[in-house]
């Protein structure tokens, strides 16, 4: 098994600034600890940056320092997905070159790149796709989770997370 879930309540939480965090009522006592993955029902809703002995921080995908490796799931490509401090609903998908076929409608999913988040985590669907001056589309995506509405949460935790990037330090 290489990840843990421990459910949590969230018990303070911001979504109308522009860096948002929530509030969780476990903490390293209940096994918590920074860089864990927080989901709602399988879809991304922020990662622990704070932990005290039984509460924990974390930031939301609504802030605007949040960053996740995300891929388009029919076409494989991936690219970086952030909030860009506007509506709550929506975050941007950026890196994906323009010769791809890129839909509306098509599902955007974390790629386990990081670490952090299980691969295929969902983050939403894309609702918005525009030519760019650059060589990369403009994409927008529709969330999946709606941090207004955020009480019961899972955290994750990636048993083999340090070694990991252990490894990986040895070519950065």
């Amino acid at each position: 098994q290489q990840y843990k879930y421990t459910s949590a309540e969230v018990i303070n939480n911001s979504v109308n600034r522009q860096k948002n965090y929530f509030t969780l009522n476990k903490g390293k006592r209940q096994g918590l600890a920074v860089d864990m993955a927080v989901t709602y029902d399988n879809k991304v809703a922020g990662i622990i940056v704070s932990c005290s002995d039984n509460y924990s921080v974390a930031i939301s995908i609504l802030n605007l320092d949040f960053r996740v490796s995300a891929r388009i799931k029919p076409s494989g490509y991936f690219g970086s997905l952030n909030w860009d401090g506007h509506n709550p609903r929506y975050a941007v998908l950026n890196e994906i070159p323009q010769h791809i076929n890129v839909s509306i409608g098509d599902t955007v999913e974390t790629t386990g790149y990081s670490a952090i988040f299980p691969e295929g985590t969902l983050i939403g669907v894309i609702s918005d796709v525009k030519s760019s001056g650059s060589d990369f589309y403009n994409i927008k995506v529709e969330l999946f989770t709606d941090l207004r509405k955020l009480r019961y949460v899972t955290v994750i935790g990636n048993i083999r997370k340090s070694e990991q990037q252990q490894i990986e330090k040895q070519f950065q």
